[in-house]
């Protein structure tokens, strides 16, 4: 809605209207996105509870925390340190769950990420595609870059012999 302004007067009420504007539609705003934080808490709950049981931020009561430490402990203690005095039966294991517990929590995303692709990979019906290994790309890549030194080298010669 476009209005005329031919005063000052009239220039200050415009203002006046659209700062009214602003800040009616900066309430609204505000409104909706509490409505909207109150519909999702619910939500939010559940996912805060599950991320808190699974992810091994230090809890002692996650699902991964309690499988790293029973992993470890079977392990080392039953397995590796078995016929190992008291004392390193005792300490080993211990570092190696603060180690593996704080590398879990830093890497957690890339590690889920890397689960669920896996998953996906195991349980899809597609036929298996073979993935390169790294000599593969290393090689592949040298391939390209000598392709692309041979290409270039190919054209400057055959640019100058166009010159003489």
């Amino acid at each position: 809605m476009k209005t005329k302004i031919e005063t000052k007067e009239d220039l200050v009420a415009e203002r006046a209207r659209l700062k009214n504007q602003v800040t009616i539609s900066r309430l609204k705003l505000m409104n909706e996105f509490r409505i909207l934080k109150e519909d999702l808490q619910p939500a939010r709950q559940i996912v805060g509870y599950a991320k808190n049981l699974l992810v091994n931020n230090g809890n002692r009561k996650s699902i991964v925390g309690m499988g790293l430490r029973f992993g470890v402990n079977v392990l080392l203690k039953n397995t590796i340190l078995y016929r190992a005095s008291w004392l390193t039966r005792l300490v080993v294991p211990y570092i190696a769950n603060n180690v593996l517990s704080n590398y879990v929590a830093k890497n957690d995303t890339e590690i889920l990420e890397n689960t669920v692709n896996w998953i996906k990979d195991k349980t899809s019906n597609e036929p298996h595609k073979p993935r390169k290994s790294l000599v593969e790309k290393a090689l592949l890549w040298v391939k390209d870059v000598t392709e692309e030194d041979d290409k270039k080298q190919v054209k400057e010669l055959t640019d100058y012999k166009q010159l003489h």
